[in-house]
């Protein structure tokens, strides 16, 4: 039997998200939603887009949800908002078919989103709602905690610690046994080599710090 699910964001991302959906099976797409007035009533690879959250999850107690947002701490309000709002809701971890993935090496959280040809190895801990694009790779020993984007061909070297709401460019790179702190953001193509400190922005190869977020 195929179970409801409702995709929250209605951007570029969503149609990988569609896709991901379609690809593993056994769901029935609902629709989208997003807080974008404008984008009610289109359609998204034909799915169409409903209303704003509120309007939406108001009127309802038992439902899977997925997020199709490139904004770790966008995600993290809305969870806890839907939370508040009932303990029924569900937040599925969505691993497409191609992942290597094996459940008793890799502990996960609940709402992680994984796509193509992702390789995780062993004795790997993740937290909850993060979002790890085509071709990545996490080696053995890694942490990684809540609400980070990792882009496609990403690699985490082993033992390596990764905080909340952390963002990953494409093909960026970690070296071994390294702390990347809450909310920072690692560029495309960046080859970390030393400890990042929280809300530092890398760049460059090696990488150095750009900036720090407000």
């Amino acid at each position: 039997m195929r179970k409801d699910i409702i995709i929250i964001g209605a951007g570029g991302q969503a149609k990988n998200i569609v896709l991901l959906i379609e690809q593993i099976g056994g769901w029935n797409i609902l629709g989208l939603i997003d807080d974008d007035l404008k984008k009610k009533g289109q359609k998204v690879k034909g799915y169409e887009v409903l209303g704003p959250t509120k309007e939406f999850f108001e009127n309802q107690d038992d439902i899977h949800i997925v997020f199709s947002i490139g904004d770790g701490k966008i995600i993290e309000e809305k969870v806890q908002w839907l939370k508040s709002l009932s303990k029924n809701f569900k937040f599925p971890n969505l691993i497409h078919p191609s992942a290597s993935l094996n459940e008793n090496e890799v502990k996960l959280g609940e709402g992680n989103i994984v796509n193509t040809n992702v390789v995780f190895t062993t004795e790997i801990e993740i937290g909850s709602f993060n979002y790890f694009n085509r071709c990545c790779s996490i080696s053995h020993d890694v942490f990684i905690g809540d609400y980070c984007f990792i882009h496609a061909g990403v690699h985490l070297s082993g033992e390596s610690k990764v905080g909340n709401r952390v963002w990953f460019g494409v093909n960026s790179t970690i070296v071994q046994v390294l702390t990347v702190g809450d909310d920072a953001m690692i560029g495309a193509g960046a080859v970390i080599l030393k400890n990042v400190e929280p809300k530092a922005v890398m760049v460059g190869n090696p990488a150095k710090l750009l900036r720090f977020k407000e």
